[in-house]
């Protein structure tokens, strides 16, 4: 008998692949550049996720776009002893990296799958818990994909996960987009709901999503944190203006714009800088159901 998401599979191979590229070259090379200064972004959303999903020693876990694998080994750290998380991402040479990061920690009862947890035959119903740190907002066809994660969960398997709210509930995107705009415009962040950092900001949709897929006892928290963005404005400027939302938005205007509203950004982030660097607060949605 076919697998109910093998239609789905063939339908969004473009979208998937498109993804797959992504976080094999441009994607990668941009979070390779930043890694510490993404991690020290996400690390407190990361807690936030692992603290309300309780996981308990001896549970199965599956950890749905692990990337490096960072909360991955702290999940495993929390099901030992007899426990097993599973990583699961779309990026070849992110899961490389996750498995180095496993093997310079000793860790046990760690896997990673290279799959689109979209689409992907999970051995199942097989897990006590679904966790993703930032990891569903890219799928192609979001109800496909928390019905196949409900599918992976035990009767009464709960799902956790942290995703963005909107641009503007991210301090330092919201400043620099404010200070840039009077002066160049607003960048674009495609078409609402496409695959993207912010495909799941509308909660009410996001519920829909999950209530379709078969959950229940949904919850959506708004949970917002302080994160270190850089070592001063200057690192800061520097970061925001290689995004590929800033390159978009400078391409073809005049460079005296540019210098502007670059200045602009530069002064409304001023008033962030501390002695401890540039410390801003971003807001996500922390995510609760059960199967």
């Amino acid at each position: 008998m076919a697998h109910p998401n093998e239609q789905l599979l063939r339908q969004t191979d473009e979208i998937n692949r498109a993804q797959r590229e992504l976080w094999t070259g441009e994607a990668l090379q941009q979070y390779l550049q930043q890694r510490d200064r993404w991690e020290a972004i996400w690390r407190p959303f990361g807690a936030a996720l692992l603290d309300a999903a309780a996981l308990q020693p001896g549970e199965r876990v599956l950890d749905v776009g692990c990337g490096e694998g960072v909360t991955t080994l702290e999940a495993a750290e929390r099901v030992a002893p007899g426990g097993v998380v599973v990583g699961v991402d779309i990026s070849a040479p992110m899961l490389a990296l996750a498995r180095q990061r496993a093997a310079a920690a000793g860790a046990e009862g760690v896997e990673f799958v290279e799959a689109d947890a979209q689409a992907h035959r999970f051995e199942g119903p097989a897990f006590d818990a679904v966790i993703s740190r930032f990891g569903t907002m890219f799928f192609a066809d979001p109800d496909a994909a928390f019905s196949n994660l409900a599918r992976a969960l035990r009767p009464g398997g709960r799902l956790v996960s942290v995703c963005w709210q909107e641009p503007t509930k991210i301090e330092w995107a919201a400043v620099a987009i404010g200070a840039a705009a009077t002066h160049l415009g607003l960048p674009d962040f495609g078409p609402p709901g496409a695959p993207g950092p912010f495909a799941l900001a509308d909660g009410a949709r996001l519920s829909r999503f999950l209530e379709a897929g078969g959950f229940r006892d949904i919850s959506l928290e708004t949970v917002t944190r302080p994160h270190r963005v850089g070592d001063d404005v200057d690192d800061v400027v520097a970061f925001i203006t290689s995004l590929d939302e800033s390159r978009a938005l400078f391409a073809g205007k005049p460079e005296d714009k540019i210098a502007i509203a670059v200045d602009a950004i530069r002064a409304a982030l001023t008033p962030y800088a501390g002695p401890n660097g540039v410390v801003m607060d971003a807001t996500a949605w922390l995510v609760s159901a059960r199967r």
